[in-house]
């Protein structure tokens, strides 16, 4: 920053006070124009981000725009840059969005966003070469650069268009004594987020088309700015070639330093230079660093106060937060999966046995359910996770699948109906009031169905159901009103039956209780289910990567 400031001091005696001075003034109103398509550019970046958001999550343009404007802000203050505007982005809009939502339709839009980036530098070199007529070497190794960040942002393109899931072939292979650990943490986060982005990139003419019009219209708006100022410092029409090597050289130095908080002296220093090799002197240059900084300063005073009133109101706590807020509490919010120790191999999967003959190999399938449905509900932001497992069972086995030991409890309870019941209890006990209840088979669970269902249980004594295909369901929630008594959904269902659904639906109604049901999935029983299972990973080339593994091994 002392750099910066010096850098600053030295190119405006350089370019002279009294020219700098008479420059921005000659600005005057034309900086209302200049703010107007300041923050139409924010506008395109923001519609970009709503149209990356993989349904059915939803983020509105006005949560978009005002979270782009306000991590923009942070991001230019502090040296930190994209490290902190990009998470702030995604922070402001939870209310709406789950983070890892969030996070992954702003990466793919960051993604797209590069490449227009990459394509403009490329063209205002061959500009600049084409407007300076030089045949030195010098912009070879600017040629360099930028191939080299068009290659990169290539690549990561080509990863997402082809749906290649490194973390998540990784965290396959790895020995499953390190898949609890750190390291398994760790890919497993990141194969979250790669499943996440490759939902979110689109992959069609529809969706690939707009997002490269808004990018489009976001150049075109940020050209349009750099000839208004242009014009209005020099007091001449200048050429739009001209504007848009000025706009190109600034593009590089946000690319280069935006480590540099409101790229002080370094976008003074740099357009300066670049003015007196286009021949328009130092003091245009400078003054164009100059007005592009006040435009910050004004989106600065818009941008803070929204980051500072969103954190006051955040510390204000449960009394000022709203329904949605509230339920995305890690304290009081928890999935909990139902599942038999993979290590009684003999009791598992007994009617996959046409299929699948030797029960260690089912147990070693099932293993990868369980730890694929231990990944999906991790993925879920501000939920805690838990594991019923059967008396008989045992809780062996269940390190090797990503769960803790205070992580697990044990069902209690004659039938299904009276197991569910008692882990609902015992979750309430544990200080849960926000519970949801799944199955273990069902690897191919999208996140955005357990996203949805946590959702739904924003308002207390609501419940939330997820039906399954024979007519039974896979997953229950309940938001608990009154914290010593769960509601009566277990009574008079017939269980193992394609009337469980129904049933409990009508045990629902009787208690007076309104049930949202998220979409409809399918558990993994019989050797028609296990067909489909390879059918659905055909398909979805980065999903379940545990069981994806373990077939691989049964083929």
């Amino acid at each position: 920053m002392a750099i910066g400031a010096l850098l600053f001091v030295i190119f405006v005696r350089r370019a002279g006070l009294a020219e700098v001075a008479a420059g921005v003034a000659s600005v005057g109103w034309g900086f209302l124009l200049v703010l107007a398509l300041s923050g139409f550019r924010f506008a395109m970046r923001a519609l970009a981000w709503t149209l990356c958001v993989e349904p059915p999550g939803r983020l509105t343009f006005r949560e978009a725009l005002v979270a782009t404007v306000a991590g923009d802000a942070l991001g230019n203050v502090t040296p930190l840059g994209l490290l902190v505007s990009e998470p702030a982005k995604v922070a402001l809009v939870t209310r709406r969005l789950p983070a890892s939502g969030a996070l992954a339709a702003l990466a793919v839009e960051n993604l797209f966003y590069s490449l227009s980036v990459a394509i403009v530098l490329a063209a205002g070199l061959i500009a600049l070469v084409a407007r300076l007529g030089t045949g030195t070497s010098w912009w070879i190794a600017g040629g360099g650069v930028v191939g080299g960040l068009a290659l990169v942002v290539l690549t990561l393109h080509t990863v997402l268009w082809r749906r290649l899931s490194f973390a998540g072939r990784t965290l396959a292979k790895l020995p499953a004594r390190w898949r609890a650990g750190w390291i398994g943490t760790g890919l497993g986060w990141l194969q979250r987020l790669e499943a996440r982005m490759h939902a979110a990139y689109p992959r069609t003419k529809a969706g690939l088309g707009p997002i490269a019009l808004l990018d489009a219209l976001f150049h075109v708006a940020a050209l349009a700015e750099t000839y208004v100022v242009l014009a209005l410092v020099t007091g001449s029409s200048p050429s739009w070639l001209d504007a848009f090597l000025f706009e190109s050289v600034n593009r590089m130095i946000m690319v280069a330093f935006k480590f540099v908080p409101l790229r002080v002296g370094v976008d003074e220093a740099g357009t300066g230079l670049f003015a007196d090799l286009l021949q328009f002197g130092t003091a245009t240059g400078v003054t164009m660093a100059i007005v592009r900084k006040a435009r910050m300063l004004s989106w600065l005073a818009i941008g803070l106060p929204i980051v500072l009133g969103r954190g006051l109101s955040a510390a204000r706590g449960d009394a000022s937060a709203t329904p949605s807020e509230r339920a995305a509490e890690p304290a009081r919010t928890v999935i909990a999966i139902m599942a038999r120790s993979p290590s009684d191999s003999g009791s598992i999967k007994t009617r996959l046995a046409s299929a699948i003959p030797d029960p260690r190999v089912r147990a070693d399938l099932y293993a990868a359910f369980v730890a694929d449905m231990v990944r999906t509900c991790r993925a879920i932001d501000g939920v805690a996770l838990r594991l019923a497992y059967t008396p008989d069972g045992g809780a062996e086995g269940f390190d090797a699948v990503g769960v803790r030991p205070d992580e697990l409890l044990a069902q209690r309870g004659a039938d299904l109906g009276a197991r569910e019941r008692a882990l609902f209890e015992d979750l309430l006990s544990a200080g849960f009031d926000r519970i949801v209840i799944v199955g273990s088979d069902l690897p191919t669970l999208p996140t955005r169905a357990l996203e949805e269902a946590v959702a739904s249980l924003a308002p207390a004594g609501s419940a939330v159901i997820g039906p399954s295909d024979d007519g039974g369901y896979y997953l229950l929630g309940l938001a608990i009103a009154d914290p010593n008594v769960v509601p009566d959904l277990f009574s008079g269902v017939r269980w193992s039956t394609s009337f469980a659904l129904a049933d409990t639906l009508s045990a629902a109604q009787r208690v007076g209780i309104d049930v949202v049901q998220v979409e409809s999935w399918h558990d993994v029983d019989e050797a028609g289910d296990l067909e489909r299972l390879r059918r659905e990973l055909v398909e979805a080339p980065t999903a379940a990567p545990a069981t994806r593994a373990a077939l691989r091994k049964i083929e």
